[in-house]
């Protein structure tokens, strides 16, 4: 295992087996290592010693330039060229949703030919009411910095994706980064059932609900992803239920914190199966 320090007093932590071809691999990456040091460890226990290390250095206030394992990167982001951090704080305190101005939103051919069918399949689909259709415009203008200039680039919507189809089929998936952060979904064997789950992050959910409204009215499932650990998921059987969740400040805020987080670690990987005339129609509803 090893860490790598960086000149803004950043650090890196990874593990690898050959750490010299390692190091070569980050310096064409990044031109400003100053430092490396490693340790042995048995190779059976290098993910747990790795995943350790980096809950040591976050809770230690060490900005980390990790994208795994991590809550979230401290340190320069992409996302600041689009979004300055300035702005980006302001976002994440306030708790108001946004007018979103569909004019300014990024315009792909390509993929609005791509995702036309399961758009149609989508809207001819009795359930997806305009109830619900608006319950998602909702999410994106409240949880989502800038929707229509962060759209594509650090979040994408899929209408009727294949996740888990053999088992919890999706209806439509809001994705952030690599992570699912809204979905609606039912067991196969229920599909008039549907149910939506947000996520949200776990430390400000408990840090704002706990005092106030709690969690306890809420379906709760603690979330463990590879990509972001310290996630909530809020599973919902109603419509209603969602929109009550989404005035909450102290869920607006876990939400967003979890979002921006996203969003740092790097732009929308699941960009193929957005579909963009699924925005347009539950911002536009």
């Amino acid at each position: 295992m090893y860490e790598l320090t960086f000149a803004d007093g950043q650090r890196y932590v990874g593990q690898a087996v050959d750490v010299v071809t390692r190091f070569c691999a980050h310096r064409r990456t990044w031109s400003d290592i100053v430092e490396i040091a490693f340790q042995r460890v048995n190779r059976s226990q290098l993910d747990e010693a790795e995943r350790d290390q980096i809950r040591r250095r976050e809770a230690a206030g060490v900005q980390l330039r990790n994208v795994v394992h991590t809550a979230g990167r401290l340190g320069v982001s992409e996302l600041d060229v689009l979004l300055p951090p300035a702005e980006q704080r302001r976002w994440l305190i306030d708790h108001k949703p946004r007018i979103v101005r569909l004019g300014s939103r990024p315009h792909d051919p390509v993929l609005h030919h791509r995702g036309r069918h399961r758009f149609t399949r989508l809207t001819a689909d009795p359930r997806f009411t305009d109830e619900l259709a608006r319950l998602v415009g909702t999410y994106l203008r409240a949880m989502v910095p800038v929707p229509e200039l962060t759209e594509l680039s650090y979040w994408t919507i899929s209408a009727l994706p294949a996740t888990n189809v053999a088992t919890y089929p999706r209806l439509l998936t809001v994705s952030v980064h690599a992570l699912e952060t809204l979905y609606v979904y039912h067991d196969r064997h229920t599909p008039q059932d549907l149910r939506l789950c947000m996520n949200i992050d776990r430390a400000a959910a408990r840090s704002h609900l706990r005092t106030r409204l709690g969690l306890a009215w809420m379906n709760t499932v603690e979330a463990c992803y590879r990509i972001r650990p310290g996630v909530l998921g809020l599973h919902f059987t109603s419509i209603r239920s969602v929109h009550d969740a989404l005035t909450h400040p102290g869920i607006i805020k876990a939400a967003r914190r979890l979002n921006l987080d996203l969003m740092r670690k790097g732009p929308a990987l699941n960009w193929k199966t957005h579909c963009p005339d699924l925005v347009e129609h539950v911002l536009s509803i």
